[in-house]
């Protein structure tokens, strides 16, 4: 499963004027979300609950279901962009685990519909994990920020394990990045790749080389390489290539 978690001192009051304000006690916002969740599907749920669901588990999905023109302006750290439309596109193509948990957000922009409306469309699909975070400017109290995207960046190419090992043994400098956990990794990798976990990414980008670098991406099964090269697209790296499963390589 992939994870992606917010947390925000700062909540926006109102889409149409962007003004912020601080948010209600963390004890209050989750009464109020009780409130909510006994009524509907799917989960409502606040940043600072989005934030521990991505510390508690590994493999959560955090979907920013808004346009990529829209994603490129400002996104949650490690969201990975599925427009509304390509949602159920993209589910059935990623996600096979179908109790997986997916968090889906798109700001106050809509007033929460589109991201809504992807929770039910999962649904349908046979998705039982699926959450609503409710608005927010930032990830709750700790941990990952809402970021601008840097100008200049470029979208991530999916290449086939073959075309990945053809990238990684003929160009100097070359990144092979493994974005899954410290366990998998040492249960067995590529030769030649690094380990950084999809959730410590962002805090470790000084450990890559410079953004014009070629970076191969993988993981287990495809969704924390997307959402690490959403995650390094945004943030101004040019030259992204996601082989998406390590049983991929070389083929």
């Amino acid at each position: 499963m992939v994870f992606i978690i917010l947390s925000g001192l700062l909540l926006l009051n109102g889409c149409a004027d962007g003004d912020t304000a601080a948010p209600p006690s963390e004890s209050v916002r989750v009464s109020a979300m009780s409130g909510y969740n006994s009524r509907y599907n799917p989960m409502h749920i606040s940043s600072a609950e989005a934030w521990d669901l991505v510390c508690a588990n590994s493999g959560v999905i955090v979907l920013d279901v808004r346009s990529g023109e829209e994603f490129a302006e400002r996104r949650v750290s490690l969201a990975i962009n599925v427009p509304f439309e390509q949602v159920a596109d993209y589910a059935g193509a990623n996600i096979p685990d179908k109790d997986c948990i997916i968090v889906c957000y798109c700001f106050c922009d809509d007033k929460g519909g589109a991201a809504l409306s992807a929770c039910n469309v999962l649904n349908e699909l046979g998705y039982t994990e699926t959450y609503y975070m409710e608005p927010g400017d930032e990830w709750a109290y700790e941990g990952a920020s809402v970021n601008e995207t840097e100008a200049g960046a470029a979208g991530p190419i999916i290449v086939s394990g073959q075309e990945a090992k053809d990238i990684f043994d003929s160009t100097p400098g070359v990144v092979l990045l493994d974005v899954r956990n410290q366990n998998e990794y040492d249960a067995g990798h590529i030769d030649g790749s690094i380990l950084i976990p999809v959730a410590e990414l962002e805090s470790r980008l000084s450990e890559l080389p410079d953004k014009d670098a070629a970076i191969i991406v993988y993981c287990k099964a495809g969704a924390r390489s997307a959402s690490a090269c959403s995650l390094l697209s945004a943030n101004g790296y040019v030259n992204i290539y996601d082989m998406q499963s390590l049983d991929n390589w070389g083929k």
